[in-house]
């Protein structure tokens, strides 16, 4: 079955016969001025349509008895619009007297689409320098694109606006299953200082989807940034989520402690594996790892995962002292994952998925080199996490799931108060 908005192939046919009608030695055009000279008459036939449906007559015809008046066709004034092929010039009908008319097609002092200046946005964010990014149009548009430095960042500073708005955005009616958090250290251009952390809060929600919920910018991952990072989130309305996945930071851990007190928390093993083995000498790293991956990978339930720890402990408390130390060190928040779902567990158990994301941030960012501004900086990275998450599928969350995270929320609540009992009988 054909698509609805899709002209049928008669209709198709009369219009291109009426286009190529209209064009003088149609035959000795290029492809690209075919398509330009196309576009111009669809343009002036468009918003004359929508004229004649706003005023409620056609051409040359009187308002009927008790018609409302709201407006009156005004001429033609020739208008240029930069496209993906090229600046198309046209004649765009006039209506005057008629302040509630508003077309789809024309926006008043617009020079591009919204969807190509979109594009020229994206490819800046990719790394394209601005005389490249009007270099690559103009290959395919045509020397009379009009894109100056300027034009690229008036583009650019649109999503700065949008990112402020998508920042102080309602959280209060998301489900959030797990939420994944993280930093990276990035460069700019303020005042010559060194990296500062970029902050990012990263969810899948209860219904599978993946979405980025919060990106600051800090100097540091002290106790009091991520405080103020999760601070935000809860002042937004976010829900306590069922699991929160993060690194080792102290930061990172007492701020969820503080702001999501009935979830569930996770640390990367990625990190811990890392951390244990820099106890550990080098030529022994694949031997320990491997011992490790039994803990954290192999095992098939929290029970074979404890009897593999102790198997580790067993084999080398006395070789590595320091190493065993420090897997005990906040063990037990890294085997949390396997109280929930096996399907769920590649991707709760270490923070990998935003580590990949940020990867991604990286690359990018280190192409266009420091920002200028703050807000410049984190629009640009909220924009590559957008097209990033839009590339990802979710999970499935069937019945079976649901019942297990409704069991996990309980059981977390009843160990929440039995150590409020057990303070107060202390």
């Amino acid at each position: 079955m054909a698509r609805k908005n899709r002209l049928s192939d008669r209709k198709a046919q009369e219009v291109a016969q009426t286009i190529l009608d209209a064009i003088p030695h149609a035959a000795e055009l290029s492809t690209m001025d075919l398509l330009q000279f196309g576009s111009s008459a669809l343009l002036k036939e468009a918003i004359a349509r929508e004229i004649t449906a706003h005023l409620g007559r056609e051409h040359y015809r009187h308002l009927a008895p008790n018609q409302e008046f709201k407006g009156q066709r005004n001429g033609y004034r020739e208008t240029p619009l930069d496209t993906p092929i090229g600046q198309v010039i046209y004649d765009r009908p006039l209506v005057a007297y008629a302040p509630d008319f508003k077309s789809r097609y024309h926006r008043r002092h617009a020079k591009r689409p919204q969807e190509f200046a979109s594009a020229i946005a994206d490819m800046h964010i990719n790394g394209v320098a601005t005389r490249n990014v009007k270099r690559a149009l103009k290959a395919v548009s045509g020397e009379k694109v009009h894109l100056s430095k300027s034009t690229v960042s008036r583009i650019t500073k649109h999503l700065v606006k949008e990112f402020k708005a998508w920042q102080t955005r309602d959280l209060s009616k998301l489900n959030v299953a797990y939420l994944i958090l993280d930093a990276i250290r990035v460069k700019m251009r303020q005042d010559s200082s060194p990296k500062q952390s970029v902050m990012i809060a990263y969810a899948v929600l209860e219904d599978g989807r993946f979405q980025t919920l919060s990106i600051d910018v800090k100097h540091s991952e002290s106790n009091a940034t991520w405080e103020s990072f999760l601070a935000d989130l809860k002042r937004r309305g976010l829900k306590d989520p069922l699991l929160v996945v993060s690194d080792g930071n102290d930061g990172a851990i007492n701020g969820v402690d503080k702001y999501f007190p009935t979830s569930w928390r996770q640390r990367c093993v990625r990190h811990k594996v890392e951390n244990v083995l820099e106890s550990v000498p080098k030529e022994k790293h694949d031997e320990v790892r491997t011992a490790l991956n039994h803990i954290f990978y192999d095992a098939t339930s929290l029970e074979q995962a404890k009897l593999a720890v102790e198997d580790f402990k067993l084999r080398y408390r006395k070789l590595y002292p320091s190493a065993v130390e420090c897997l005990e060190r906040d063990l037990s928040q890294c085997l949390t994952f396997y109280l929930f779902p096996v399907s769920h567990w590649k991707r709760i158990r270490t923070s990998n998925h935003l580590e990949r994301m940020n990867l991604e941030i990286k690359r990018r960012l280190k192409s266009i080199g420091r920002h200028p501004s703050e807000n410049g900086c984190l629009a640009l990275v909220y924009r590559i996490c957008m097209q990033y998450t839009e590339t990802k599928y979710g999970f499935k969350a069937n019945d079976l799931v649901r019942e297990l995270w409704n069991r996990l929320r309980e059981k977390k609540m009843e160990m929440i108060t039995q150590l409020e009992l057990d303070l107060e009988a202390a």
